[in-house]
């Protein structure tokens, strides 16, 4: 882009606090002040220590208010002087007070990148529902572009399917990316050793990566349990990476399975000694349901050089082809996931590294950071012009 912009991008979460919209923010973030972009990020403040921001300016505000990882931010209302607001989603209260920003102030374009539904279990359920049924509708009219992870997933979301079919060229495809350079094949690292981790040597290993807390009950390690259990493949071992308040209940069922010397739960793993843990493994496995919609991880593993197993979804399909670079299995389907655990073992260590190299050549061509940056200042671009093209008409 020739000339610099002010960016700012909002996000309900943002590392040290690491989920998919946060992680993805702050990739973009970096890449665009490297290239000189004035960068400032709007989020909640979250306990860890940050990680290096490289000239992106990151204000953590206390929140007013919080609800899980909705915190209510009364300063992105007045938000003024930027060239684009992004806006991540799913960011409860940080919808709305954009849109009031917007009523405000007409100036800046304003991208909504659209990460996930809201799904939500227990009496979360209705309210996160009746969230879904008003405030994205409304945001993906007043957005001058929308961003999609893949076209198929939008098409399977109503409101995004209503954009598309409204104005098909404000509707953009924007994956995920991975680091490919962190993100590769190669040797464990020491700190992930398989003695550390109490899984032999000589054993098929697979990893599962999520955080074990309500908000990301849809990642289903249950069922990657299940799935083990089902399998009775007593070589194959499963570590499970990630923490929360769930976490306590997967452990009850892999003990109740008779799993507890098979499954590992490696606690929170922090993300720079994610790619050592990848590359111990053998294959991972991501029986995630809706509403996931492309899985960072999933392209982190791949870029690993592993081969996945993974739930037959939009999202999913999107970045993995079956019996190409992993197996896709039917949503919810224990039997499934247990049989393409043993056609991973059937495969053989040279069947799997064969498996694991087409993901990670999928991986160097379509989701590096250089690459979706050059695409998200061409959004950048047309959002602009479109803005000020409705600024002439006003």
């Amino acid at each position: 882009m020739a000339r610099s912009l002010r960016i700012a991008h909002l996000t309900a979460t943002f590392p040290p606090y690491h989920a998919g919209a946060g992680n993805t923010c702050y990739r973009f973030a970096l890449e665009q002040a490297h290239r000189g972009h004035s960068v400032e990020v709007f989020t909640a403040a979250a306990e860890g220590e940050p990680p290096p921001s490289d000239g992106a300016v990151v204000h953590r505000f206390e929140p007013l208010l919080a609800i899980g990882n909705a915190p209510l931010i009364p300063q992105i209302a007045r938000l003024r002087g930027f060239d684009v607001i992004h806006l991540h989603y799913p960011f409860i209260f940080g919808v709305e007070l954009l849109l009031l920003n917007r009523l405000l102030r007409r100036d800046a374009a304003l991208v909504a990148y659209y990460k996930n539904r809201l799904v939500g279990d227990r009496l979360r359920r209705p309210l996160f529902w009746a969230y879904e049924q008003v405030w994205p509708g409304i945001l993906t009219r007043h957005a001058d572009r929308v961003l999609v992870l893949s076209r198929a997933h939008g098409e399977s979301v109503p409101y995004l399917r209503a954009a598309i079919e409204r104005r098909p060229e404000r509707v953009v495809e924007m994956p995920n990316g991975v680091d490919i350079e962190r993100f590769s094949p190669g040797p464990a690292g020491e700190d992930v050793a398989r003695a550390e981790l109490g899984v032999p040597e000589d054993a098929v290993m697979a990893v599962f990566c999520a955080t074990l807390d309500r908000a990301h009950h849809f990642k289903r390690p249950d069922l990657a349990i299940e799935g083990l259990r089902l399998a009775g493949e007593s070589d194959v071992h499963l570590v499970v990476a990630g923490d929360g308040e769930l976490r306590t209940g997967y452990e009850r069922q892999a003990a109740e399975a008779g799993l507890a010397d098979r499954v590992h739960f490696a606690g929170a793993v922090a993300h720079d000694r994610l790619p050592g843990l990848l590359r111990a493994a053998d294959f991972f496995l991501f029986p995630t349901q809706p509403p996931e919609s492309f899985g960072i991880v999933l392209i982190e593993a791949m870029a690993s050089g592993l081969p996945v197993i993974a739930s037959d979804y939009p999202g999913v399909r999107a970045v993995v082809d079956d019996r190409e670079n992993g197996i896709l299995v039917p949503l919810g389907d224990a039997d499934a996931v247990a049989s393409a655990i043993l056609r991973m073992v059937e495969l053989g260590a040279d069947g799997r590294r064969a498996m694991g190299a087409a993901g990670r050549a999928k991986c160097e061509r379509t989701w590096t950071w250089p690459r979706l940056t050059d695409r998200m200042d061409e959004v950048y671009r047309a959002a602009i012009e479109t803005r000020r093209a409705k600024r002439g008409r006003g």
